[in-house]
């Protein structure tokens, strides 16, 4: 008597699919243009505006603090410029409000030229006994720059966003199909469904993520997704394009396989899984990751002192940059970075 082989139990349960590995360098440089295209569209939007009415009061309102200050007219008694140097011995001007009692106001920085033109108005307004409309303004050529780095910033880093976020699988209709949803930070972003029908075998379909200005010997960083392949050979990815990684769409592939009750083959998934060899990194790389972690993080931690004392009105764009905010905000960014750097050079599993 013949006995037919039983049929296969239907499909259930669900597999997690990412997170995707990402270019850190390219991350790191993007955050670090990220917080220093603010800063100096800050520099540039910033404005000191001075308005006196005669026989009234004198107004500075602070645009970026926005702050105002207001005194009589009758309590100015002269303006001027004052040549201030940076920390690399740049020349910077700086309008002094001279007022009753030796008080003085100092203004926003700007170019000693400019500082010079702003004070012989004010000096010719009290001596005419004038109406008095200043206005100090950042360098203009500072907001192109900030608009430029984030737009090189956000071109450098795009393809580590586009592997942002995680997959969760899921075997719908009693066997018959798959939902594949993507979430970003416990988020939903996206949806479909696949078909199972015919399915007879899974795999990771190779590719590698475009990206611009690799360095010289730089290699692109390899993708994948995975694919349904029917009897017909016909391929269902289940992904709309490849995403960074390698080990990644191989973990997520083997567990799709078991999930679905597929027999392993010879050279499938499994045995491709198991020949990726550990990530690791040579000292000499491990050294150089380490110095730019340091330059990295001193930058970051520059903004976020900078972008801190500003949000809490302790800071002004326009103030010069002295040693205690180094020591501060970029010592401790530094060390930061370094650490980073060491921990993620380590010896790891492939991505």
């Amino acid at each position: 008597m013949a006995f037919r082989e039983p049929a296969r139990k239907p499909a259930s349960g669900s597999i997690h699919y990412g997170p995707f590995p990402i270019r850190l360098g390219r991350l790191g440089l993007f955050l670090v243009m990220f917080l220093v295209a603010p800063l100096l569209a800050l520099v540039a939007l910033e404005r000191d505006r001075l308005v006196c009415t005669p026989g009234a009061r004198c107004v500075v309102t602070h645009t970026i603090a926005s702050r105002t200050r207001a005194f009589p007219m009758a309590a100015l008694r002269d303006a001027r410029a004052d040549i201030v140097r940076g920390s690399k011995g740049g020349k910077n001007g700086v309008v002094v409000l001279v007022l009753d009692g030796g008080r003085e106001l100092r203004l926003m920085q700007v170019t000693p030229e400019r500082a010079g033109e702003a004070a012989a108005a004010i000096r010719a307004g009290l001596a005419g006994q004038r109406r008095i409309d200043v206005t100090l303004s950042g360098p203009w050529w500072m907001l192109l720059l900030s608009i430029g780095l984030l737009v090189f910033g956000l071109t450098m880093a795009y393809p580590s966003f586009k592997g942002l976020g995680r997959f969760r699988i899921d075997v719908t209709h009693g066997g018959a199909g798959l939902r594949v949803r993507r979430h970003l930070l416990a988020l939903p972003v996206s949806s479909r469904e696949v078909s199972l029908e015919g399915v007879t075998e899974v795999r990771v379909e190779a590719g590698v993520v475009r990206e611009v200005g690799l360095g010289k010997g730089e290699a692109p960083m390899p993708a994948g997704r995975i694919v349904l392949v029917d009897r017909a050979g016909a391929t269902r990815p289940l992904t709309a394009a490849a995403l960074p990684g390698q080990a990644v769409h191989l973990r997520a592939a083997s567990e799709l396989r078991a999930l679905l009750g597929l027999e392993r083959r010879p050279h499938g998934v499994e045995e491709q899984l198991a020949s990726l060899p550990p990530l690791t990194t040579p000292p000499g790389v491990r050294v150089a990751h380490a110095w730019i972690g340091l330059a990295v993080g001193a930058l970051v931690g520059i903004g976020l002192f900078g972008l801190s004392g500003m949000a809490l009105g302790l800071l002004r764009a326009s103030g010069p940059l002295e040693g205690w905010h180094l020591a501060v905000g970029g010592g401790g960014g530094a060390i930061v970075g370094v650490a980073l750097a060491l921990r993620l050079t380590r010896e790891r599993p492939p991505p």
